[in-house]
């Protein structure tokens, strides 16, 4: 799949767009969760730079994950990789 994805990233990593198809987005989306170490948290200041990194629309990003499982958050904004078990 990697090779299908790296359309959606320009030479420096960065994102062009946010793939409209959910396979595609599920893929660029686990590509940025690599970023994540598995059980550190993550204020939402923190997590948006690095999402940032990628794409500006952090919201967007951070969204999509929440409603793909690859992050989870509590109320005061603090967010975490979902580990599948």
């Amino acid at each position: 799949m990697s090779e299908k994805i790296d359309q959606f990233f320009r030479e420096d990593g960065s994102l062009i767009s946010i793939p409209a198809k959910s396979v595609k987005r599920m893929a660029v989306l686990s590509r940025i969760a690599q970023n994540f170490e598995e059980g550190r948290l993550y204020p939402e200041k923190e997590l948006n730079a690095i999402i940032s990194r990628y794409h500006d629309d952090t919201a967007a990003i951070r969204r999509y994950m929440i409603e793909n499982a690859i992050l989870e958050r509590d109320s005061t904004s603090t967010y975490w990789l979902r580990v599948n078990e």
